[in-house]
């Protein structure tokens, strides 16, 4: 497994790079959550989810929805003084991850999006207060993970992550970077 910084000089943000991709996690999230293309199929495939939990029925409304709030998480991730405050976005994912904040598996979203809750997700692993490594994220149109192939995905690549950090004795901030610079 690969990591990416993704701010130059800083060490509190990472992205998992996987040998058969060009880019970053973090980088093919938001490329997908910027292509109309890519929203209008998934969307369409996902419409009855669209429809049930977030009660809307016009796809172009969905996507227009999603570059806005796209624009908006990109923002509270990417730019400073919020890439100081990280731990202010991300979330942990469960209460078995809240119990334990190191190696937790957390998610981030924009928390303030009116009209309707975000369902723009960016999953990443806490390695200790600040600095976190993105796995990957979704469009999270259902309750739990779980219930949709796409999400429960993103659910594999976060414990693959977590386990590959265990096995290499990774536990903060000094020894991922030792494991990065190796």
């Amino acid at each position: 497994m690969k990591f990416s910084k993704i701010i130059e000089g800083y060490d509190h943000l990472w992205a998992v790079k996987n040998d058969n991709e060009d880019f970053d996690e973090l980088t093919i999230l938001f490329r997908k959550w910027n292509n109309g293309e890519y929203l209008f199929d998934f969307f369409m495939e996902h419409f009855d989810d669209l429809k049930d939990y977030f009660h809307i029925e016009r796809l172009d409304e969905a996507v227009s929805d999603t570059f806005e709030d796209a624009e908006a998480l990109q923002e509270l991730v990417l730019d400073f003084p919020y890439t100081e405050h990280l731990d202010n976005l991300f979330k942990p994912l469960g209460s078995s991850d809240s119990r334990l904040r190191e190696l937790s598996r957390e998610k981030a979203r924009n928390w303030n999006r009116s009209r309707h809750a975000s369902w723009l997700r960016i999953y990443a692993i806490r390695l200790e207060p600040n600095v976190y490594i993105v796995t990957g994220g979704a469009i999270k149109l259902t309750r739990t993970m779980q219930e949709r192939e796409h999400t429960a995905l993103e659910l594999k690549k976060l414990d693959s992550c977590k386990n590959f950090l265990k096995a290499n004795g990774v536990f903060d901030c000094d020894s991922f970077v030792e494991l990065t610079n190796e």
